[in-house]
């Protein structure tokens, strides 16, 4: 790894800070703000907030190709409400672009098959390696990726696009460390909007993708230090040794790169939805931004804290972490969990907000309410992974609940997780069968009640 220079180190620090003031400063002289909520008032421990973000509105085109976000909020597709469940098929192209080994094919048509109308994909790999085989031939790496993209055209699934999965492959392609995600200099920086550029642009033409999403849960690495270097560092490098505070980064510096990135997607595809592909908010997540904001300029180490959200807290962190032109709200949640005694159980209550008992269809009702005050849309992009209760003769049941409260929170559009733990691909084979079932059914009860109308779009092309 590259050290990053001492003058870098108190830019990554600072940077953010000086963001936000300049923020503070604009909003009091009224020259921004112009369609923005009130500020929240409740703000964790010495941590000023600055006005929520609603979504810029921009002109969702009836003729537009893929999912756009109209001036409220909704999902559109060909400039009507969309609503449909689909499932995510992490390693569609991963194991075509990695190995060459994808069946991707039989895959498309077993979705097909079942009535999937969208899937959510890694468009690219997850290592390193990736980054390094696309420089040697990024046309040939294009080619791969194409083959797999026209098929679902030919199928007539819709792609949500995942960009950059893994937060800590591009620092370690071009030799810096996570937290220069949120340096404005950084080869990290350059390297990535170079690339979303060219990737974007490679496909942006195709009717098959329907929206573009950053990268996986960056939220969750956000804020999270460890002074010791034996927690939190990113998979594949978890070394003591080598590690320093450059290896965490905070949510400031997670915001600036979201923003980075989701402005080159915007730049060269002025229509379709942009995730950032967020999990669920932490329940402390307000408390850990504070103490990120504490990072020392010169080692970036910070002590945490783990005071628990307010729902208002909720609501300006999930503001914070989805920086315009992000028009979607992206969340994830596997309710499945382990008892005091080390078994699995299904997951009926949360604790969030300060108390002990939301129930999940209470919690998607509070993303429902987040989404629809920013202006932007919900996307659940993963649910129903039940871990060591996938086998359980309840599952289906559970998954079945699980699908009305998703529906009855008025969540447009959700993605199922892979079916199987011990394996990433989807499969018609017991459980998993039952639930692709489910998720049929659910798409033509959309279907009758004039929801979902997928026939429409692709009909144009």
């Amino acid at each position: 790894m590259k050290k990053i220079r001492s003058d870098k180190k108190i830019l990554l620090t600072l940077f953010s800070a000086i963001v936000a003031l300049s923020l503070i400063l604009s909003a009091c002289d009224g020259t921004s703000g112009a369609g923005k909520e009130d500020p929240v008032t409740d703000a964790p421990p010495e941590v000023t907030k600055m006005p929520l973000e609603t979504a810029e509105p921009h002109e969702s085109k009836e003729n537009a190709m893929g999912f756009t976000v109209n001036e409220s909020g909704a999902v559109l597709l060909a400039g009507k409400p969309f609503y449909g469940f689909g499932v995510n098929v992490f390693s569609l192209v991963t194991r075509e672009v990695e190995t060459g080994t994808s069946d991707y094919r039989n895959q498309l048509d077993l979705l097909k098959e079942c009535g999937i109308p969208f899937i959510r994909i890694n468009l690219g790999g997850f290592w390193k390696s990736y980054y390094e085989q696309y420089d040697r031939n990024p046309a040939e790496m294009i080619a791969k990726i194409r083959e797999i993209v026209d098929y679902a055209e030919e199928k007539q699934i819709g792609l949500v696009c995942s960009l950059l999965w893994f937060n800590a492959a591009i620092p370690d392609h071009v030799g810096e460390k996570r937290a220069s995600i949120g340096d404005p200099d950084s080869e990290t920086v350059k390297y990535t909007k170079k690339y979303v550029a060219e990737i974007v642009n490679a496909f942006k033409d195709s009717p098959a993708v329907w929206a573009w999403e950053i990268g996986n849960e960056y939220n969750l690495d956000a804020d999270l230090c460890d002074p010791e270097f034996k927690n939190w560092l990113p998979i594949g490098y978890e070394d003591p040794e080598k590690a320093n505070g450059f290896d965490y980064y905070t949510s400031g510096e997670m915001q600036y790169y979201l923003a980075e990135v989701a402005s080159v997607i915007r730049e060269n595809d002025p229509d379709r939805m942009i995730s950032s592909g967020n999990s669920e908010m932490r329940s402390y997540s307000g408390a850990l931004h504070a103490a990120g904001l504490k990072a020392d300029p010169v080692t970036h180490v910070w002590e945490m804290a783990w005071d628990t959200d307010s729902e208002q807290d909720f609501l300006y962190m999930n503001s914070f972490m989805a920086p315009n032109p992000i028009d979607c709200l992206s969340f994830h949640l596997q309710l499945c969990g382990y008892n005091e005694n080390g078994e699995a159980e299904y997951i009926r209550s949360l604790a969030r907000f300060g108390k002990s008992d939301v129930s999940p269809r209470e919690y998607f009702d509070a993303y429902a309410r987040v989404a629809k005050k920013l202006k932007k849309a919900a996307f659940f992009g993963e649910f129903g992974d039940y871990l060591d209760l996938e086998a359980d003769e309840r599952t289906p049941g559970e998954f079945k609940e699980l699908l009305s409260w998703i529906s009855d929170a008025g969540i447009q559009i959700a993605c199922s997780w892979q079916f199987s733990a011990k394996s990433l691909y989807v499969t018609t084979d017991g459980n998993d069968g039952k639930k692709l079932e489910s998720i049929r059914e659910a798409n033509e009860a959309f279907q009758a009640a004039g929801k979902q109308d997928a026939g429409l779009y692709w009909s144009r092309y």
